[in-house]
């Protein structure tokens, strides 16, 4: 039998990967739309932001509760997971200070 906790981990991911697939897809279709290169970068960060959802998603359980060395793997997930989200942030900051 599945918690609660587990149910919320697989909602909130499911949440963050529709939208941020949602922002992705709209993005690159403004993109080509309007052929402006800035908006590259705003669709390659919220890809970015949407892969550290799906990093975390299939990672993390299998990291849980698997030893001694579970602290170390899931904070190297975490670092990577914030890597990423820190990456796509930059790439739209990036893509917002180019747009004229």
């Amino acid at each position: 039998m599945i918690n609660v906790e587990v149910w919320m981990f697989i909602a909130s991911n499911l949440l963050v990967f529709a939208v941020g697939g949602t922002l992705t897809a709209l993005s690159y279709r403004a993109q080509r739309r309007l052929d402006h290169t800035s908006l590259r970068y705003t669709t390659l960060g919220f890809a970015l932001i949407t892969v550290s959802t799906v990093v975390e998603a299939f990672y993390a359980p299998g990291i849980i509760d698997t030893g001694p060395l579970a602290e170390g793997r899931l904070l190297l997930l975490y670092t990577i997971e914030s890597g990423l989200i820190g990456l796509g942030l930059a790439c739209i900051a990036y893509s917002v200070l180019r747009y004229e």
